[in-house]
């Protein structure tokens, strides 16, 4: 393992699901605390809301369909806010910002970009981690096992459920997120609970069904991966459509649907440029190694738009970390650092 000097804070936990969220909210109490006391669409929007009677029967709603479906996450989520000290309905909001965005008008469209290549020599995923200022300092890999379910390893963000970032499993599930932006939301299955539960999936079958329940409240674009099978597939949900596509060669992946076809949504700058960008690399200089997708992650030619992103103007994100995993070397590489100007500079993990 090389650990670079930009290192992310690590911690290991065991248990109930409960008692997993309790220690993760009592260890990171101080970035749960501040990441929701700064962070402005929570603040200025969503709590407002919450405390009108629409906003009120709206949360109770959602609350009583994750009783139903998810009833071990909604518990985990009762640990977090018990061991941060911090009202257990806040936590539960953030968890649905992608839900409540569009009925709230928020326009910031957060990002990450995927990129994969999986042919006979390799089979590799990668993913640039993009977010807002209030977690750039907050984030955190936790290394978890819960009582009689596969262990899991993740990148986690304070007051969140394991999964909305990217992390694998024992059972040789890896899987990366990123945002998507349909307007057409409602209420129903909560994007985040469904991206916890891969990390209780036992094959890609078993993934893409976790993802792709019906009664879906929004979407996300995953990229799973799994080692047995040496498959890679990008999978795009929205609340009425979804479309799987299996890797092969290489595919890009940003901040807007790219698979299912007359959707309505909202496409960012960032995003489309990302995807521009990258369309001319893969045409011109397609990437068949690792280096290669390191390469096209760290991209910064667009100077407005860059795929590696500095929260520099017209951009308001920025990227935290890259992680790269080798299906066939069987590892998970965080890159806290940009990964092409330091790439000696890593943690590496070995999936199982």
């Amino acid at each position: 393992m090389s650990i670079s000097t930009h290192s992310v804070e690590q911690f290991e936990v065991a248990g109930s699901h409960f008692e997993i969220g309790f220690a993760i909210g009592k260890r990171f109490a101080k970035q749960i605390h501040w990441a929701f006391d700064t962070y402005e669409f929570f603040q200025q929007k969503l709590l407002p809301y919450h405390r009108s009677v629409d906003g009120r029967a709206r949360y109770q709603k959602f609350l009583e369909i994750h009783q139903s479906y998810y009833p071990d996450y909604i518990a985990e989520l009762e640990g977090l806010a018990q061991g941060a000290e911090r009202p257990f309905e806040e936590l539960f909001l953030v968890n649905f910002r992608g839900e409540y965005r569009e009925y709230l008008h928020e326009h910031q469209i957060p990002g990450c970009s995927d990129c994969a290549i999986v042919t006979d020599k390799v089979a590799l995923m990668g993913h640039n981690e993009d977010g807002a200022a209030e977690f750039k300092d907050n984030i955190y890999l936790v290394h978890v096992k819960p009582r009689e379910k596969p262990a899991f390893t993740a990148l986690s963000y304070p007051g969140f459920l394991c999964g909305n970032a990217f992390g694998f499993n024992s059972n040789g599930i890896c899987f990366s997120i990123d945002n998507v932006r349909p307007i057409d939301t409602r209420l129903g299955v909560g994007r985040h609970f469904m991206a916890r539960s891969l990390f209780e999936a036992t094959s890609l079958a078993d993934a893409i069904k976790r993802v792709t329940l019906p009664g879906r409240a929004s979407g996300f674009n995953y990229m799973i991966g799994s080692l047995t099978e040496r498959q890679v597939v990008g999978v795009e949900v929205s609340p009425t459509a979804q479309a799987v596509r299996e890797v092969e060669d290489c595919y890009f992946h940003a901040n807007h649907y790219q698979e299912i076809d007359q959707i309505a949504q909202i496409i960012g700058s960032s995003s489309q440029t990302r995807v521009e960008t990258c369309a001319a690399i893969l045409q011109n200089n397609p990437p068949v190694d690792a280096h290669g997708i390191l390469t096209i992650l760290g991209d910064q030619t667009n100077k407005d738009y860059p795929v590696y992103r500095a929260a520099t103007p017209p951009d308001s994100l920025a990227t935290f970390c890259t992680a790269l995993f080798d299906l066939d070397r069987r590892y998970l590489r965080v890159y806290m650092a940009h990964p092409t100007q330091a790439p000696d500079e890593f943690v590496e993990f070995m999936m199982q």
